[in-house]
């Protein structure tokens, strides 16, 4: 169980310390005409964003199976687990490519509307999308319903659809469900969730008790998270990588497991 939770806890840590989650989050709490109510709606986005990582671990994960009990390893489960070793190796150097290149936070500037001619990230092709099937959705003066709609989706896509989050999201999943015991996995899952929403949700609690103080923290935070941020961010991708690709290869189908010493017997009288 230890083991689970410290894992659990640190892939929870590198989503909180994704710079685009949190400033996408102060830039929607700066918006002018709500700025609480479109926090607030990016916030539960980013939740059923990460909802959905959790859901997709939780279907590819194998039941949960007892120490004692004894359990036949499948190629089914070694390759899903090679896959997310994968994409946390692979998100992992992303962010020490992003740290030591100082590129500039993903999102950012599409959220701020000053996006360079030509370059579309992920928030301007869901924005495009959306915008083709509800006409309007891109003006700028916007129904405080669509305007709530947008901070949603953004928050949805930040978490749910940006691989480098929904990667880290289902690999938690399917970690959580390698603990046997209801109560432990819950523990577990709550605890990854906590860690994962408080840059979604700080925004928003931050407006709500003090207004117009997202924007006086906005550019600090930043500054922080891109500079050191994505180190510990990608730190804990590739630790967290090199671990499920140890236990890929220790469930590997084929291994043979330890021989167990014969048992010793008494001295016949």
């Amino acid at each position: 169980m230890t083991a689970h939770l410290t894992v659990l806890a640190s892939l929870g840590v590198a989503i909180l310390l994704s710079p685009e989650i949190l400033i996408l989050g102060l830039i929607m709490a700066c918006d002018k005409r709500a700025p609480r109510f479109m926090a607030w709606m990016y916030a539960v986005g980013a939740a059923l964003g990460l909802a959905l990582g959790l859901l997709i671990g939780f279907l590819v994960a194998p039941a949960p199976h007892a120490e004692s009990a004894p359990h036949a390893p499948t190629w089914t489960e070694f390759g899903i687990r090679a896959v997310i070793a994968a994409i946390l190796l692979t998100v992992g150097v992303q962010r020490a490519i992003g740290a030591l290149n100082k590129a500039p936070i993903e999102g950012e500037a599409e959220a701020e509307g000053r996006a360079p001619e030509g370059k579309k990230g992920l928030t301007t092709r869901v924005k495009a999308w959306f915008k083709s099937k509800f006409p309007g959705f891109g003006s700028s003066d916007l129904p405080l319903w669509r305007r709530a709609v947008r901070s949603a989706l953004l928050g949805f896509a930040t978490m749910g659809i940006h691989p480098k989050c929904v990667g880290v999201a289902i690999a938690a999943g399917h970690q959580a469900l390698q603990i046997a015991g209801d109560r432990d996995r819950t523990f577990g899952i709550a605890v990854f969730a906590i860690i994962a929403m408080l840059p979604a949700i700080a925004p928003a609690v931050i407006e709500t008790a003090h207004a117009g103080a997202s924007a006086a923290i906005k550019e600090s935070s930043e500054r922080f998270l891109k500079s050191n941020g994505r180190w510990i961010s990608a730190v804990i991708l590739l630790a967290a990588g090199a671990y499920v690709s140890w236990n890929a290869l220790h469930e590997m189908p084929g291994r043979e497991a330890p021989a167990k010493a014969p048992a010793a017997t008494a001295p016949a009288a």
